[in-house]
């Protein structure tokens, strides 16, 4: 087929043309026309224009591509990019205003969150910060209050980080409440309650005063405003603030809140209600712990004999003859302390003997056989005693909400006054009289009983007001140093500096972590990590009935392995193989823990570290933080005892090191949960051999 006549003479004319471009010198304009136009009238700059189409295409295309990254890079924006919500900056805390959430961290790391200010209104305060610095917040809210957030440098030099959060309202009617989220936290400290359980989230407690008490679902005997976190976080609560705390088992959340309407609080001396604590972090709790603890350490430890020798409790009634306990114990093991609980006067309150339950001879009998006596007081003065009377005429005890007569108070199945130890002159008197009755009656000691807040009648007036209805028991317990070298009580609060032994809860006669045996390991821990590092078990209850065998015995195996052992008179009525076992603990309690005790007071005198530790002492991991079966007598004994009936076997989380178990002659390496076997008889413990590091 012939190829169309223009074929040939379109490309020669595309090249003449690229060519002419190049050399010829531009042509006339008819000239042009009748160059670019053929006779024929066909357009010869078609096919050029058709050359140039792939670069435009090009231009087109890169264009276009550019504009879909240019659109998908602003929809990607829009859709996930959020802008930081407003917040302020103090040292590593960040407080986010409008959602009123706190996060601090560490290194890089979350420690702890939480919300400050749920009570404070939702409009933005206004700073008050001036100078400002990177080192303080100052917020105000017109009709609320203000919040003020300052770095503390006190350990800067040890690694730690501080800080002081401080809030006060405009009304003593507002109230404060700061929350912070224990998720994936273990925690410590606080107090002591009948129901002790640790890590603390794993208790459900709905928001309660945080005072000294007794009474069901309340803190506790002893208190301490201090909590200490796995994730190596301390929070400390100043003194005068209405403190209200409360664990959310479900939210996993700790509350404190301030407030004097509706809180034990009946007395204050400011017009608005306030809030003050310090968050402290490092990069070790064992480290933290013992440079931001705020307990003062005594100078001296409670009497070595104490210590050594068991303390036997005495608790009289119409069935039983002191002097015959007192023989048993003579026959069976006569040295220690016999502690004379109740019954010995005919009220309370009135401190004399009741001769028709002690004659003259009894306190010289137990002296004669190498024993110590104590006899048991408490701050109460029952309707029926002369010491009512005389109360009530001189104004020494604690008044009613019209502060013209006693306020009545009711503690086991007594009605009573409570002396007033805000009162000086009270005091005094309360003093003398208590050193009177240790003195004419030839007691080597007295033991103080009861103590709490709580015991206050409703709506007391007192001579003195208390920031804190707690310093009532520390005012109590201050007496009872003054009276008695060593103190052994069963309440406390900032008594830490004394020679002191806590008494636990009168303890059930149970297995179960509801006032039971499995309550007791996580209280003495407790009582250690706030300073009180001497304790024994209450077992007053035990002197009124014979228990199961089982559970008396296991009882007595970790009373062997506390800094005092504390033992029933009512042993008497178990029969002679178990007296026999009861023995061995004693033996084994001044044989092995007494010394080692005598050993750690020295380093507890200087560094206030507790005797009875955690397992996360030696061993900081998620882990041994939740660990409430067993705990440690320094670094190098472990007990792990029997908490379970008919147990004779046992999942036990051994630190780092070698351990040996005496009483099979096993070895074990840590670090690790092991079956450890024993006989139920015994007392299971392990003694560190080596130290080694986990790997």
């Amino acid at each position: 087929m012939s190829q169309p006549a223009f074929s040939r003479f379109t490309v020669e004319a595309a090249v003449i043309t690229e060519d002419s471009e190049q050399h010829e010198p531009a042509h006339p304009a008819n000239g042009n026309h009748a160059l670019h136009q053929s006779s024929n009238g066909v357009d010869l700059t078609g096919p050029i224009k058709l050359l140039k189409t792939p670069r435009e295409i090009k231009l087109k295309f890169t264009v276009m591509c550019l504009f879909i990254c240019i659109l998908v890079g602003t929809i990607l924006i829009l859709v996930y990019y959020k802008e930081e919500p407003f917040h302020y900056v103090v040292g590593s805390l960040v407080y986010y205003v409008d959602k009123k959430e706190m996060v601090i961290t560490y290194d890089g790391l979350g420690r702890l969150q939480g919300q400050m200010g749920l009570f404070a209104p939702t409009d933005s305060p206004a700073t008050c910060s001036f100078p400002k610095s990177s080192d303080n917040l100052c917020l105000r809210w017109r009709d609320y209050g203000k919040l003020e957030i300052n770095c503390v440098n006190n350990f800067s030099s040890s690694g730690i980080d501080c800080y002081r959060i401080s809030w006060v309202t405009n009304a003593p009617d507002y109230s404060i409440k700061d929350c912070f989220s224990v998720k994936n936290s273990h925690w410590y400290g606080s107090g002591v309650r009948k129901d002790q359980n640790l890590p603390l989230e794993s208790m459900d407690i709905p928001l309660t005063p945080f005072i000294t008490n007794d009474r069901e679902g309340q803190f506790g005997s002893v208190v301490e405003r201090y909590w200490l976190s796995s994730r190596i976080i301390t929070i400390k609560v100043e003194d005068g603030s209405p403190l209200l705390v409360s664990m959310d088992n479900n939210a996993q959340e700790l509350c404190i809140e301030s407030e004097y309407w509706d809180s034990f609080h009946y007395h204050h001396n400011t017009s608005d209600a306030h809030l003050d604590y310090t968050i402290c972090t490092g990069n070790d709790l064992v480290e933290l712990f013992n440079q931001t603890k705020t307990f003062s350490i005594p100078s001296e430890s409670p009497s070595s004999s104490l210590l050594s020798e068991p303390v036997w409790s005495l608790e009289v009634t119409n069935d039983t003859s002191p002097y015959d306990i007192v023989g048993d114990i003579q026959r069976y093991y006569p040295n220690g302390l016999v502690d004379i609980r109740s019954g010995f006067s005919a009220s309370e309150g009135d401190l004399t003997f009741d001769g028709s339950v002690f004659n003259d001879s009894f306190i010289p009998y137990v002296h004669s056989i190498g024993m110590m006596i104590s006899a048991s007081v408490t701050p109460f003065v029952s309707v029926k005693s002369d010491a009512f009377m005389k109360g009530n005429l001189d104004g020494s005890l604690v008044k009613d909400p019209r502060g013209e007569v006693p306020g009545l108070t009711m503690w086991g199945s007594e009605i009573g006054g409570v002396v007033d130890l805000t009162d000086s002159s009270a005091k005094h008197s309360y003093n003398i009289s208590l050193r009177e009755f240790q003195q004419s009656q030839s007691l080597d000691l007295l033991t103080f009983d009861y103590g709490e807040s709580s015991y206050l009648p409703y709506g007391y007036q007192i001579s003195t007001e208390l920031d804190d209805p707690s310093q009532f028991t520390h005012e109590y317990v201050e007496i009872a140093n003054s009276v008695s070298g060593t103190v052994i009580t069963r309440s406390a609060y900032q008594n830490q500096g004394c020679p002191i032994i806590i008494r636990t809860f009168p303890k059930d006669d149970s297995w179960t972590v509801e006032n039971g045996l499995s309550s007791v390991i996580p209280s003495v821990i407790n009582l250690g990590l706030i300073g009180y590092p001497y304790m024994a078990l209450d077992l007053r209850e035990f002197s009124r009935k014979v228990m199961d065998r089982e559970l008396f015995l296991s009882y007595m195996q970790i009373s062997a392995c506390l800094p005092v052992m504390q033992i029933p008179t009512n042993l008497f009525e178990y029969n002679s193989s178990d007296r026999a076992l009861v023995l061995g603990y004693i033996q084994f309690h001044k044989s092995e823990i007494a010394p080692l005790v005598d050993k750690l007071k020295e380093e507890y005198l200087a560094t206030g570290t507790p005797i009875l530790r955690p397992m996360w002492w030696l061993d900081n991991n998620d882990e041994t933080a939740t660990i409430n079966s067993q705990f440690l007598i320094g670094n190098d004994l472990l007990i792990a005892p029997r908490l379970v009936s008919g147990q004779v076997k046992s999942q036990v989380y051994i630190p780092p090191g070698d351990w040996k178990q005496p009483n099979t002659g096993l070895y074990y390496t840590g670090c690790g949960w092991q079956d450890v076997s024993f006989r139920p008889e015994k007392i299971p413990y392990l003694v560190k051999t080596s130290t080694n590091p986990c790997i």
